[in-house]
């Protein structure tokens, strides 16, 4: 059954199912694309987004996956979570 719920949804569904529900109401997160120029660099503050935005230490996740992962809020751009990978810049 979880087989055919993945053909009829596709990868993004079950991509998705990680986020906790808390950060991500309404389909809020994403992965980060660096060919889309989503580009993500560590500074000892924490991680600057490729428009400026900083998220400080203290607010990052880990991500379970190689890949950084953002949720924000639709309207306004409010970072509700960021995921970033083990190690990654």
């Amino acid at each position: 059954m979880l087989a055919a719920a993945a053909c009829l949804f596709g990868g993004s569904a079950l991509a998705h199912s990680w986020y906790p529900f808390w950060c991500c109401d309404d389909h809020d997160c994403r992965e980060l694309v660096e060919a889309r120029g989503e580009t993500v660099t560590e500074t000892a503050e924490g991680w600057r987004l490729w428009d400026g935005r900083l998220i400080e230490r203290e607010f990052g996740k880990s991500s379970p996956d190689t890949k950084f992962h953002l949720c924000e809020e639709p309207t306004t751009r409010a970072i509700i979570c960021f995921f970033a990978p083990q190690g990654a810049s």
